[in-house]
């Protein structure tokens, strides 16, 4: 319990900080200028591009939200140690907020600049192109601005409270040592997770679904929380194997700590490729044209999509599937460190096949910049978080049991 082992030196990570959220900003400004220069149709590119950097940084706080009041609400002791990395990825929500009310004003600054264009990241909102379309207007009730300005205002309300709030109950019993924080954090989470799993079901729903309102899925709500749970567990397996490696958390974040991180990973690699696969199916098998049409262009012969259609689920299943399996690979600090960068990789090219097709099969250099930037100023709004706070819940009334924990399975 040495400060040098559970905490940072004054000022470190700065580097990381604002060199990354610099960068981030730089890529950003970028993106933006690359379609303002352009057409309409390099517009549509750059916003595609950059929704899915901000939807990337959006799922790493989101997973990790879900992750926090899970363990509260189930009194997972095995977690007390390492939890305190999930709540910083957690409490960083106010980087994607901020991130989507640039997207709001980028996408007016575009429909302001190409009036006549396409310059749309949400088709329904071009009434120019789809204003008589049939099913748009049977789910103008839903899909309108108005009612989808207020949904995500709301979304990030119920999500920025209960960030806020479980990170206070959390940072304020390494001062105090109440327990009673234990419990009102775990009071919470259970009505938090029903909070959560519509909001971000309905998020899911509206940002990505929304791209093309011709097309819809029921399980689509579940494939997004599962993309999410996937990179924030190995973004926070990557945060706690670094630790380890400069001197951190000796004895907090152990070997079989790593080995249930190990386990997490698997587990919701295996789940989401199971709601893929499940969505894919029934869309195949029901045969409806409104479901297939989004199938028909991801796997249209000749295109990077097609190709993706092949190596997302060689890359985000099976290959970590069968490398991860055995015991001793997953208790490997270096080699669960190596495949978690996989997964978060392999999550960037997940949101990629799921946005991008949506802008065309042109490509631009926006598309590297839009993705990138969002995600550095995420890095960047975790390392501040990481640096600010003991690296563990140092008074947590279950910390003793992570300590001792031992993983037999």
């Amino acid at each position: 319990m040495e400060r040098e082992n559970i905490a940072l030196p004054d000022g470190a990570l700065g580097a990381i900080r604002f060199g990354s959220i610099g960068l981030g900003l730089a890529l950003i400004a970028a993106t933006f200028w690359a379609g303002w220069s352009g057409d309409d149709k390099t517009a549509k590119i750059a916003l595609h591009a950059y929704h899915i950097g901000f939807i990337y940084a959006l799922g790493l706080a989101l997973g990790a939200m879900g992750f926090v009041m899970i363990f509260h609400q189930t009194n997972a002791g095995w977690s007390a140690a390492l939890r305190r990395q999930f709540e910083n990825v957690m409490a960083s929500i106010w980087a994607p907020a901020g991130l989507f009310a640039f997207l709001v004003l980028m996408q007016w600054a575009y429909m302001t600049h190409f009036k006549d264009g396409d310059a749309f990241l949400f088709s329904w909102m071009n009434t120019a192109k789809y204003g008589n379309d049939h099913l748009l207007e049977k789910k103008a009730a839903y899909l309108n601005v108005p009612f989808f300005t207020v949904r995500a205002a709301a979304y990030f309300i119920i999500w920025i409270g209960l960030a806020g709030a479980l990170y206070h109950f959390s940072t304020r019993q390494d001062t105090d040592a109440d327990p009673r924080h234990s419990y009102n954090a775990r009071k919470l989470s259970s009505v938090g997770l029903i909070a959560f799993a519509f909001t971000v079901a309905f998020a899911g729903f509206d940002w990505l679904m929304g791209l093309d309102f011709h097309w819809y899925s029921t399980m689509f709500g579940v494939y997004f929380f599962a993309g999410n749970a996937v990179s924030s567990v190995a973004l926070v397996l990557l945060i706690c194997v670094l630790l380890r490696k400069f001197g951190r958390m000796v004895g907090h974040y152990t070997e079989d700590h790593q080995h249930d991180m190990s386990k997490l990973l698997f587990a919701f690699t295996v789940f989401w490729a199971y709601i893929g696969f499940s969505q894919y199916f029934l869309i195949w098998y029901a045969n409806i044209p409104e479901e297939t049409a989004y199938y028909l262009v991801r796997k249209e012969p000749g295109t990077i999509w097609e190709k993706l259609s092949w190596a997302l689920p060689i890359g985000h299943f099976i290959l970590p599937f069968l490398f991860l399996l055995p015991r001793p690979r997953r208790r490997s600090m270096g080699w669960a460190a190596l495949w978690a960068v996989w997964m978060l990789v392999m999550h960037a090219l997940d949101l990629f096949y799921v946005v991008r097709p949506e802008a065309g099969d042109k490509f631009h250099w926006a598309d590297v910049t839009g993705i990138l930037g969002p995600i550095l100023v995420m890095i960047g709004f975790v390392a501040s978080r990481v640096a600010a706070n003991p690296l563990i819940p140092v008074n947590d009334p279950r910390l003793a049991e992570s300590l001792g924990h031992k993983n037999y399975v």
